[in-house]
């Protein structure tokens, strides 16, 4: 599987560290490091090999080739490679844990959808 590269993203490269909250209308590829928030629940987020993330994330879909620390919360899918760590708590309704991944930490595939609509709300009142 490669690492997703569609034309219409926002990518954080390998040399920035980036600490704050993080909301976009289209995907998001981290290459670099991350810490904070990220809040793109209508799009793909895709953590690369080399990526640390430490973040409570919101997104359609998840893919990671790199490092999560932190709970996801995921409308459609979580895919956890086989270069990928992850530590924490995801909510999803479907997950995908290859062979050789770490994970530590819980999955929850009941309340994705009640989830969701908290997380828009909350974006909602933030913005």
């Amino acid at each position: 599987m490669s690492e997703r590269r569609p034309t219409d993203q926002t990518r954080i490269p390998a040399s920035l560290m980036v600490s704050g909250d993080l909301a976009a209308t289209q995907d998001i590829v981290i290459d670099g490091r991350f810490s904070g928030h990220i809040t793109v629940p209508d799009h793909h987020l895709s953590i690369g090999s080399k990526a640390s993330v430490t973040a409570r994330i919101v997104a359609r879909s998840v893919t990671i080739f790199g490092s999560v620390d932190g709970n996801i919360l995921a409308s459609e899918r979580v895919e956890v490679l086989a270069s990928a760590s992850v530590r924490g708590h995801v909510v999803t309704p479907s997950i995908m844990v290859m062979d050789g991944a770490q994970f530590t930490g819980s999955i929850d595939p009941e309340r994705s959808e009640a989830a969701m609509h908290v997380a828009r709300y909350r974006q909602r009142q933030a913005e």
